[in-house]
């Protein structure tokens, strides 16, 4: 329950994956096993549950404190920025997504990219007393080894995987998760966590139907300038000429600061925001994210404001 209430209140900017590690658990998947032992054993030389690990860092079995750890991380900005989208066929229960990890750093990145299928709503009394699971991890795509990928200095590299939905299991309530992870071991045992989205299954129905637009979906190529935002923060993107694009500013607490919406009428399109709340205050320096969704592609960031 209480991973729940932190995605609850921090809407599009966290994503949970729940990994079932024992096998006499009807929950349970071998490939959310196998990643978790590739992190360090966190409790005197072993493993135990409940534990969190946020953006790649052990942070301990004490709901309570979990919270407060995600919070940090959210005022942390990130190095890589993520577009997000693809494709679903109800019928043959199929499907690939594709995401576009771009780096925004003068710097090249080499990382694995991590995608798993969760699903919610899954009633299963546990041990803790919980008798309802979500984000519970269903697949690894390909495997819980994941793929590399080469980032050069403010360069772009794209992962396509396809993936099935098996009968079992609910494709309204299964979403896709991708991370981006650095594999090498931190001096405090972290494996850091760069930037990660997710999209519900169901989101991508379709999509194969606007193949003449396909491909801008998949290279949203979003970017803010500049950045640091004093005044005004331009949002650059490509996106499907006629859909409709949504562009939401959160504070670090989770709370939505802006939201900027319109039609997609040329190649390339560009939002302005002011640094102004939906009131029309001006909002105050520090670390915001921000949620492009577009088409059937979703894409996010984070930005800061200063004086």
């Amino acid at each position: 329950m209480a991973v729940d209430q932190i995605v609850i209140n921090n809407p599009g900017r966290v994503a949970a994956i729940e990994w079932h590690i024992s096998g006499s658990y009807p929950l349970y998947n071998a490939e959310g096993r196998g990643k978790m032992y590739r992190y360090p054993p966190p409790y005197n030389g072993g493993y135990a549950t409940p534990w969190a690990w946020i953006d790649g860092k052990q942070r301990g079995y004490q709901y309570y404190n979990w919270s407060g750890y995600v919070s940090q991380q959210l005022e942390v900005p990130a190095d890589v920025g993520v577009n997000l989208s693809g494709s679903y066929d109800p019928t043959s229960r199929q499907g690939e997504v594709t995401a576009e990890f771009v780096n925004e750093t003068g710097s090249p990145l080499q990382a694995v990219a991590f995608a798993a299928i969760t699903e919610d709503s899954l009633y299963y009394q546990g041990p803790n007393g919980d008798p309802w699971h979500n984000h519970v991890c269903r697949d690894y795509l390909p495997d819980q080894y994941g793929t590399t990928v080469d980032l050069s200095a403010t360069g772009s590299d794209t992962v396509v995987l396809p993936y099935d939905i098996r009968y079992d299991w609910n494709p309204e309530k299964c979403r896709i998760v991708v991370y981006l992870q650095n594999m090498t071991m931190q001096p405090d045992s972290s494996l850091p966590v760069y930037q990660g989205a997710e999209t519900p299954v169901m989101d991508l129905v379709g999509v194969e139907e606007q193949e003449p637009e396909r491909q801008r979906i998949f290279g949203f190529g979003l970017s803010v300038s500049p950045n640091p935002v004093t005044e005004i923060g331009f949002f650059r993107f490509q996106a499907p000429v006629g859909s409709r694009y949504a562009l939401d500013v959160f504070a670090a607490d989770g709370r939505l600061v802006r939201s900027l919406s319109g039609d997609v009428t040329g190649a390339d399109m560009s939002a302005a925001w002011d640094r102004r709340d939906d009131a029309g205050q001006r909002v105050a320096r520090g670390i915001y994210a921000y949620r492009l969704r577009a088409g059937a592609g979703t894409s996010s960031g984070k930005l800061v404001v200063a004086d």
